[in-house]
């Protein structure tokens, strides 16, 4: 028993030893230093122990430590005969190269590096000599309270260091610009991304970058969506909220630009469930400009209520032709929309189709409002009006023009003539006939009066072969 009380104290007083080791072995001759290393949260921690002379060229034991708490903690080690230990991890995280042993290397390489990680940690090297190095790791870490963020609700970014201490200076940037609102009372999606934090410390900087997803409708981000749709066309409204995000209520309502009072919705308005609550209008109708608000009721992470919405105008495109009372006359075409205020210009497009259709469009001019001074049948077809913002083209409308007072009036006219024609060509072969049949009866008339003997004994020849027919009959019954 006391053999094994001996072997316990002994082991206690090794312990003691090496936890004391900043204060007793630098003043036993050991090579004794102390550094700092500051990393971000999940990258990889390098804990510097390198000999700078060439007495442990050949070490015998490295040993890499931690201090949590009062209790001295392995980390990794190899012993004399080359057998590396590490703590039962898969995959370890920690790892001290051999190969680099030969440049007397033995820093502590870390991987994925979490808020846990920093602390104190011992390195120590026996050869010739024992060197020990203190390495004090810190963390740095941005994150955000509460943790998920809800658009509406209240959000801070917090800069942690493990362990902590006072610095220099802390800075925020966000999407790569500094910024000094770190609190949000109402956090909204223009202020997600990648939110940085800075930590100055002994001439250095390090840096911890985290990305910031609002909770709440990520299409559209704001209140300043426009879409633009022509007349007779369909035209989604979008409404999309966050994956995994599905709000228990959702409603869609219209009022007027300039005021809140509340306008029907259109006919042909519908709405989808789920993530995505874009609602459709399958045909816009002149009148249905507006704006249209989604809204959705959603639970934040402490059980509060919170209503998201979006607003976006619905603004309705159409043509409108002035043209004089005749058919054939001059005629404007406008391109006109219920608000123009974000068109910076106008073009109007000619299209033509050709064979297994294809199609050949024109630009004709670059104005609101374009004129043809005299239509006809060539002007016939597809006028496309299309409009353009700072961004780029914002939509088209077309209008199909149909000239049918030229083409009626020539199918009219042809018909006229042809139905004259025959007429007159009917009435002479009715001329014709009579004026024949008068001949015919004038010369049996006169062939009459120049032979009446013959005509009486050709007319009683007649009559008796006529009364020998009749008999026969009366002969053969008898």
């Amino acid at each position: 028993m006391s053999k094994i009380l001996l072997c316990l104290s002994r082991l206690v007083l090794n312990s003691l030893c090496r936890f004391k080791c900043a204060v007793f072995l630098c003043s036993v001759g050991a090579q004794c230093q102390e550094h700092e290393v500051f990393v971000a949260h999940g990258s990889v921690a390098v804990l510097p122990c390198i000999d700078e002379t060439p007495a442990l060229s050949h070490p015998t034991e490295v040993f890499w430590r931690r201090i949590v708490g009062n209790v001295l903690k392995t980390v990794w080690r190899r012993q004399k005969n080359g057998l590396e230990f590490r703590p039962v991890r898969d995959p370890p995280r920690a790892i001290c190269p051999v190969p680099n042993f030969g440049k007397a290397d033995y820093s502590l390489h870390i991987a994925e590096t979490t808020f846990e990680d920093g602390g104190k940690y011992i390195c120590e090297v026996e050869g010739k000599i024992r060197m020990i190095k203190l390495i004090t790791l810190r963390v740095v870490r941005a994150s955000f309270s509460p943790a998920v963020v809800v658009e509406g609700l209240r959000m801070e970014a917090k800069c942690d260091v493990s362990p902590g201490k006072q610095f220099e200076r802390i800075n925020w940037k966000r999407n790569g610009k500094l910024t000094e609102r770190t609190i949000l009372p109402n956090v909204s999606q223009k202020d997600g991304g990648d939110w940085t934090c800075q930590v100055a410390y002994n001439g250095g900087v390090v840096e911890a970058t985290t990305t910031l997803q609002v909770k709440g409708i990520v299409t559209p981000q704001d209140n300043s969506s426009v879409v633009y749709a022509a007349v007779g066309s369909s035209v989604s409204l979008p409404c999309i909220f966050t994956d995994g995000l599905i709000p228990y209520t959702v409603m869609w309502n219209r009022n007027s630009k300039t005021s809140y009072s509340p306008l029907p919705l259109p006919a042909s308005f519908n709405k989808s469930a789920g993530p995505s609550a874009s609602a459709t209008i399958q045909r816009v109708e002149d009148g249905d400009e507006g704006m249209y608000t989604c809204s959705g009721m959603m639970n934040g992470l402490n059980g509060e209520r919170n209503k998201v919405r979006r607003r976006m105008e619905l603004v309705v495109a159409r043509v409108v032709r002035s043209s004089s009372s005749s058919g054939n006359g001059p005629m404007t075409l406008t391109c006109h929309l219920s608000n123009s205020t974000q068109i910076t210009s106008y073009e109007w497009l000619r299209v033509n189709y050709g064979p297994n259709d294809t199609q050949m469009v024109t630009s004709v001019q670059k104005t609101k409002s374009f004129r043809i001074q005299e239509v006809n049948e060539k002007d016939a077809g597809e006028w496309v009006c299309r409009y353009y913002g700072k961004q780029g083209v914002l939509g088209n409308v077309t209008y199909e023009l149909h000239v049918m007072g030229a083409v009626k009036s020539e199918n009219s006219s042809s018909g006229y003539k042809t139905a004259k024609v025959m007429g007159f060509g009917f009435l002479f072969l009715v001329i014709f006939l009579v004026l024949f049949q008068m001949y015919r009866n004038y010369r049996r008339k006169k062939m009459m009066l120049l032979y009446p003997a013959m005509e009486t004994i050709v007319h009683q020849a007649a009559t008796e072969r006529e009364q020998r027919e009749r008999s026969r009959p009366k002969m053969a019954e008898a």
